[in-house]
């Protein structure tokens, strides 16, 4: 083999050699790149879940605050709505001062603890009626009582309100509940 031949033959050895080594560094770049890609659809898919359990967790939290917001709401309407309702039912105590009041005020009067009471405050259409039954009191007239007696004894260390509104006060939170129910339940 001649000079020539050897130079070529070892050329040639060399570029088959670069060859594979490009072949193999070509291969190595693809599977690094292969891997990269691999890593990152992980980090992707890591992120989106990450993003997505954060997404759920603030829509629950914000849906969670909806409800108490909604709820709070509800229960501030309910409460103007029974404190209206209270106004109405008061302004509606005078309607309970007809034909027969006469004797729901002798009731009234009956459940009073039998004393010598020394005054009775009551609406001034009531006045004559407070005379009839309470004879030795003083009378007062009271344009706020919408029907009903307060009154006082033993130097005024006793008094009883048996009045319509005291009669309301005391029922209210039962009869609210009802009528609270059959209003929303019409709403």
């Amino acid at each position: 083999m001649g000079y020539h031949e050897l130079v070529a033959s070892l050329r040639q050895e060399g570029e088959e050699k670069v060859a594979g080594i490009r072949r193999a560094a070509a291969a190595e770049a693809d599977r690094i790149k292969e891997e990269c890609a691999v890593g990152m659809q992980e980090l992707r898919d890591g992120y989106a879940k990450r993003l997505a359990e954060a997404v759920a967790a603030e829509e629950g939290r914000l849906a969670a605050d909806g409800r108490q917001q909604a709820e709070r709401i509800r229960l501030h309407a309910e409460a103007a709505l029974m404190e209206r309702l209270y106004g109405v039912a008061r302004a509606s105590l005078a309607g309970l001062r007809d034909e027969q009041y006469a004797g729901q005020f002798a009731r009234l009067a009956a459940e009073l603890l039998p004393c010598a009471w020394e005054a009775v405050r009551v609406n001034p259409a009531d006045e004559a009626l407070a005379r009839n039954h309470f004879p030795g009191a003083r009378v007062e007239p009271d344009s706020a009582i919408s029907g009903g007696m307060r009154v006082t004894g033993e130097g005024g260390r006793l008094t009883m309100d048996n009045t319509f509104d005291k009669h309301l006060e005391r029922c209210w939170p039962e009869l609210s509940a009802r009528v609270a129910a059959t209003v929303l339940r019409l709403v």
